[in-house]
C-alpha cells in the first residue's frame, strides 16, 4: 500500500524534473536603450519570454545562385532612371517561405535609396550611442498585420516597430538590416538620415562604427518599409564579415520579430511579460556589400475588418472570427489577452451565418423509439408522444435478435472437464488457479506498459507544446508556467459566511487571466 501511495509523488517530481529540463535557462544578450523625450506610456517593468518559432527555414539552394527577374523599386517612388521601364536580372543568394513572410537574398545595386533631397536627421541619433527616437509615418504600415503609425529608430542599426515602449528595445518587434553596436560619436561623418516618401519609409545608416571594432572602416546600409507592407535592407559598405561583430556588449540580429503581452497584476504593481511568438532571422554569413535582403508579407488573419473576409481568405493560418470584439484573428497578435478575456477561444466561429436550428419530435411505442429531426426557422422542441398498439399503429419490424457467446454453466463444466482430461490436469481448480495467474501477472504488466505510454505521453506533450508555442497545447503550457500560477494563488480570496445549517466557504480568486 505505501508503495502505490508513493508512486503518483514519484511520477510528479519525474515529471517536474523533465519539464525544467526542457527550459532553456539563458542569460539574455539584449542590451537596454535611452528613449528620447520619454513618453508617457514608457513602461519599465517588464518581462520577457524568449519563446519563438520559425526562426528561419533551411535555404532551398544555399551554395548556389539562380537568376530571377524583379522589378527595380525607385526612391522617387517610380521605377528608377537606370532601368526605367526594364527588368534586371538578379542572382539569388538564397531565399525561403517562414510563416509570416518570404524571404530572399540577391545580389543588386538597384535597391539603394540616395537621400540626397533633404533627408530628416535628429541630432541625438547623429551624435549618441544606444539612442532610440519615435518619428511618425505619414502611412500606415503593415507589420506582421499591425497597422503601424509610428516607428522607433535606434542608433544600434534597426528600427523597434511596437507603441508599447521601453528600454529593451533588442529583445524583439523589431526590423533590423543590421543590428550591433554602432555609435554615432565615433567620427566625423556618421549620420543617421530617414525620409518619408508617402508610398515608403527610409533609414540610412551612414558612415556609422563599432563601438568596440572602430578600428574597421565604416558600415552604410539602408532599410526601406513600403506601404505594401515589403521590407528592404540594402548593404552599401560593410568592411567586416558580420559574423566576426563582437556581441560580447550587444546582440547582433538581421531580420524582422514579433510579440503578443500578457499583463498581470502582482501586490499592487502590474507586470507585462512580453512573449515573442516569431523570428525571421537572415543568415548572416550571406551579408556583403551590394547584398539587398526582401522580406514579403504573407496573408495574416488580423488584418481581415468582417466575418466574410476572415473566413474566406486565403491564409497560411487558422483564422477565426469573434463576434464578441469584432475581431478576426488565430489568437495570436497583438491582442491576445482581449481575445482571451472575452472567451474568443470557445466563441471564435470559422462559419458567419448560424445553421438553422432544428425540431426534434420523439415518439414512445410500446415496442420501439422513433426520433424524427426536421429543419425549421422555430426554437428546438423536444415532445413525447405515448401511444398504445391499435390496428393502425405504425408496425415496426422486431429488432434483429443476436446469438449469445457465453456458454451456459453444464458448456461450462463439460469443457472444463474435457481440458482438464486431455491436458493431464487433475482436476478444474487447477486450471482456474493457472488461468488466473496468468491473469494477474498480465494485468501488472499491461498497467506498468500504461505508465510507461502515459509517461511517455506527457513528455511527447510537453516537447510538443514547448517546441510549438502558437498550438493549444503552447498556449496551454505559457499560461498555466509557475509564475502564472503563483500570481493567481496569490490573489485569492478566502471567504466564510455562518449560516443556519452551517458555515459555509468559497474561494475567490482576482488573478488577471493570462
Amino acid at each position: 500500500m505505501a508503495m502505490t501511495e508513493q508512486v503518483p509523488l514519484q511520477v510528479f517530481i519525474y515529471v517536474g524534473i523533465i519539464i525544467c529540463s526542457l527550459v532553456d535557462f539563458i542569460k539574455t544578450e539584449d542590451v537596454p536603450y535611452t528613449l528620447l523625450n520619454e513618453p508617457s506610456n514608457f513602461n519599465p517593468v517588464i518581462s520577457f519570454e524568449g519563446h519563438y518559432i520559425n526562426k528561419r527555414q533551411a535555404p532551398s539552394s544555399s551554395d548556389t545562385t539562380s537568376p530571377i527577374t524583379e522589378t527595380t523599386p525607385s526612391p522617387s517612388g517610380t521605377q528608377s532612371t537606370q532601368s526605367s521601364t526594364t527588368l534586371s536580372t538578379i542572382d539569388v543568394k538564397d531565399q525561403g517561405s517562414h510563416k509570416y513572410y518570404t524571404s530572399k537574398v540577391v545580389l543588386s545595386d538597384k535597391y539603394w535609396d540616395e537621400l540626397n533631397d533633404f533627408p530628416a536627421q535628429h541630432a541625438s541619433l547623429t551624435n549618441g550611442h544606444r539612442i532610440a527616437v519615435t518619428v511618425g509615418l505619414t502611412f500606415g504600415f503593415p507589420f506582421y498585420g499591425h497597422s503601424v503609425r509610428k516607428v522607433t529608430i535606434a542608433t544600434g542599426g534597426f528600427l523597434y516597430m511596437s507603441p508599447f515602449l521601453h528600454s529593451w528595445l533588442t529583445a524583439t518587434q523589431y526590423i533590423a538590416p543590421l543590428m550591433a553596436n554602432f555609435d554615432t560619436t565615433i567620427g566625423n561623418g556618421s549620420d543617421i538620415l530617414y525620409k518619408d516618401y508617402t508610398d515608403r519609409f527610409v533609414v540610412e545608416w551612414r558612415d556609422v562604427y563599432l563601438q568596440d571594432q572602430n578600428h574597421t572602416n565604416p558600415f552604410s546600409f539602408q532599410t526601406t518599409l513600403h506601404k505594401n507592407g515589403s521590407i528592404v535592407f540594402g548593404y552599401r559598405q560593410v568592411p567586416i564579415n558580420v559574423t566576426e561583430i563582437i556581441t560580447a556588449n550587444h546582440p547582433v540580429k538581421i531580420g524582422v520579430s514579433d510579440a503578443f503581452y500578457v499583463d498581470a497584476t502582482v501586490n499592487g504593481i502590474t507586470r507585462r511579460t512580453i512573449y515573442e511568438y516569431h523570428r525571421v532571422e537572415v543568415n548572416l554569413t550571406l551579408i556583403e556589400e551590394n547584398t539587398v535582403v526582401l522580406l514579403e508579407p504573407l496573408l495574416t488573419c488580423n488584418i481581415a475588418n468582417d466575418c466574410e473576409t476572415c473566413i474566406q481568405q486565403n491564409s497560411n493560418f487558422e483564422c477565426k472570427w469573434c463576434a464578441a470584439i469584432s475581431r478576426c484573428s488565430d489568437g495570436i497578435d497583438w491582442h491576445r489577452q482581449e481575445w482571451m478575456k472575452a472567451g474568443c477561444t470557445s466563441l471564435a466561429s470559422e462559419k458567419c451565418a448560424k445553421s438553422p436550428p432544428t425540431t426534434l419530435s420523439t415518439r414512445t411505442t410500446n415496442k420501439s423509439t422513433i426520433t424524427i429531426t426536421s429543419t425549421t426557422t422555430v426554437a428546438t422542441t423536444l415532445t413525447t408522444v405515448s401511444t398504445k398498439p391499435t390496428s393502425t399503429s405504425l408496425k415496426h419490424s422486431p429488432l434483429p435478435r443476436t446469438t449469445s457467446s457465453v456458454a451456459s454453466s453444464e458448456q461450462v463444466a463439460a469443457i472444463c472437464d474435457s481440458s482438464s482430461i486431455s491436458s493431464g490436469k487433475g482436476s478444474c481448480n487447477e486450471m482456474k488457479k493457472e488461468k488466473n495467474t496468468q491473469q494477474a501477472v498480465g494485468g501488472i504488466i499491461g498497467i506498468v506498459l500504461v505508465l510507461l505510454i502515459l509517461i511517455v505521453a506527457i513528455v511527447g506533450w510537453f516537447v510538443y507544446a514547448y517546441r510549438n508555442p502558437t498550438s493549444a497545447s503552447g498556449m496551454w503550457l505559457m499560461e498555466h508556467r509557475p509564475s502564472v500560477m503563483k500570481q493567481k494563488i496569490v490573489n485569492m480570496k478566502f471567504w466564510k459566511r455562518t449560516t443556519e445549517t452551517g458555515d459555509k466557504y468559497k474561494i475567490e480568486s482576482s488573478a488577471s487571466e493570462a
